[in-house]
């Protein structure tokens, strides 16, 4: 018998095509349709504070509304993680999931590429970020790509435990872990909470309790072990002990995204009959296509449209437009996503265990060799930090460090431009950083190529070399509290103090 006859192409956790024991319950379609507009409503507050300088709507809107829907999304996937596991063979798992994931998200950054491209506003992609594999700190272009990253992540996971033959013991898998987790929050005081982490730092994450707990909730669905009224009746008193008790907020925020996914599994399925209804469930397909795709559009409508709008204007702007671009692409996505399934099923057994295996592996192959990567790029950046505020500066001829741009963002922020290099050994590598008062309020990497200042030097060998660096300095600092210094570090021990550009005024 085929793989295929014994087990079902796999169901989905954000596509309008489910399982039929998934779709029998359309709650789950309006839990989806949530969390989108709750990471929606975040960031368009964001958008009006970058572009406007106005904090009115962040105020209301602040990064909990976008850890509550991520943290819905999470926790509704282990749920139907933990129910598809079960019931499907691991390589048409695996497949499946790859097929939901990588299509539609390299889809929206082609188009926002195009985009982006014919506004004049080219963006590059760092195609390692693409892999979704947990490489640590890149430049994402979509924003969102990191919850992707914990995903992939889960579903690489069991798809290994599933080929391994510990299908049935994955729940114990997860009970482990949570007390794991749980541990770790309980010895550090707070939960670990880096959203681009590498491989060995992911696990540790208080981020990945709402998929433990979704994934252990479908154990308990399972069992009947959820019986839906004294659940109901228990949801209200829990959620209002948690905020009365004293505790982290992110882990309140945590429990009150898994006891909204516990509601909708305990509550009475139902099929979308009103009008309301039918909205919902519509919003909840096209909630992946909206996660993806309504930062870029923002981004865009900011610097095409929105400069000199009012902040009103600028925030239902971006959630109109991000919706109606969402519900358009949703149709493409279903119609990638019917022939992917097609593909899959047509796929041999044989074939489906080696293309899950070779993705297993290639996954993993890019997280470990990022892991040591990050980890040497790291120990740069500690090193840069003492050499910044330790060594003396060094004077030679061969040496040039300026900054000659400072641009005031209207949310306050400034973006500050310049270069180092040593002419006579233009391969260091080198650090900048702001100081204050002798603490170093920013560290980035020098990364940035400047061909036409290599070529100013008529120095063409200098035109791909990395010499350039940005730094984003928050407007949370405070130039009234004391001068702020620049250095830049090289990776041979000496520092050096960039020259100011005329016209320049740091702290304006």
């Amino acid at each position: 018998m085929s793989l295929t006859a014994r087990y079902p192409v796999s169901g989905d956790t954000t596509s309008p095509v489910v399982t039929a024991s998934i779709a029998r319950n359309v709650r789950l379609q309006y839990t989806r349709a949530i969390a989108a507009f709750a990471v929606l409503f975040f960031h368009a507050s964001v958008i009006v504070e970058r572009s406007t300088g106005s904090n009115s709507f962040l105020e209301v809107f602040s990064g909990q509304w976008g850890a509550y829907g991520v943290s819905v999304f999470f926790a509704l996937s282990g749920y139907l993680m933990g129910e598809l596991i079960q019931r499907d063979d691991p390589a048409r798992f695996l497949i499946a999931r790859i097929a939901r994931i990588y299509p539609p998200m390299l889809l929206v950054v082609a188009l926002f590429w195009a985009a982006f491209f014919a506004a004049g506003h080219t963006r590059g992609i760092d195609f390692l970020s693409l892999t979704l594999a947990p490489v640590g700190a890149r430049d994402y272009f979509l924003a969102v790509e990191w919850s992707l990253i914990y995903e992939m992540s889960y579903y690489v996971a069991l798809a290994a435990l599933s080929f391994l033959g510990l299908r049935r013991q994955a729940v114990w898998f997860a009970t482990a872990w949570l007390a794991v987790v749980t541990l770790a929050i309980w010895t550090n005081g707070v939960g670990r909470n880096d959203s681009l982490p590498i491989a060995s730092e992911l696990p540790l994450q208080a981020i990945n309790l709402p998929f433990i707990l979704g994934f252990i909730l479908a154990d308990l669905a399972r069992r009947r072990l959820l019986p839906a009224r004294p659940i109901l009746i228990a949801i209200p008193p829990i959620l209002a002990a948690g905020y009365i008790l004293p505790g982290e907020l992110g882990l309140k925020i945590i429990l009150l995204g898994v006891m909204t996914v516990t509601a909708a599994i305990c509550l009475p399925k139902t099929a979308p009959e009103s009008v309301l209804g039918r909205i919902g469930e519509r919003l909840g397909d096209a909630s992946y296509m909206l996660y993806l795709c309504h930062m870029p559009l923002m981004w865009l409508l900011m610097i095409v449209l929105l400069p000199g709008m009012p902040a009103l204007a600028v925030w239902l702007g971006g959630i109109t437009a991000s919706v109606a671009l969402s519900l358009v692409l949703a149709q493409l996505d279903l119609g990638i996503h019917r022939w992917s399934r097609r593909m899959i099923a047509r796929a041999s057994d044989r074939r489906a265990r080696l293309a899950a295996i070779g993705f297993i592996a290639a996954f993993c192959g890019v997280a470990v060799v990022s892991e040591f990567v990050a980890r040497e790029k790291r120990a740069a950046m500690q090193q840069a930090h003492r050499i910044v505020l330790t060594a003396k500066p060094s004077v030679s001829p061969s040496l040039r460090a300026e900054i000659d741009a400072v641009e005031r963002m209207t949310d306050g922020t400034s973006i500050v431009r310049g270069y180092v290099v040593d002419l006579e050994k233009p391969t260091l590598g080198a650090h900048v950083a702001a100081i204050q008062n002798g603490q170093v309020l920013i560290l980035d990497p020098v990364k940035r190529r400047r061909p036409a200042l290599a070529r100013s030097w008529a120095r063409p060998d200098l035109e791909r070399q990395q010499i350039g660096f940005v730094l984003m300095l928050p407007k949370s600092i405070n130039c009234s509290a004391g001068r702020i210094e620049f250095r830049a570090a090289l990776s041979d021990g000496r520092t050096v103090v960039p020259d100011i550009g005329p016209n320049i005024d740091i702290c304006r």
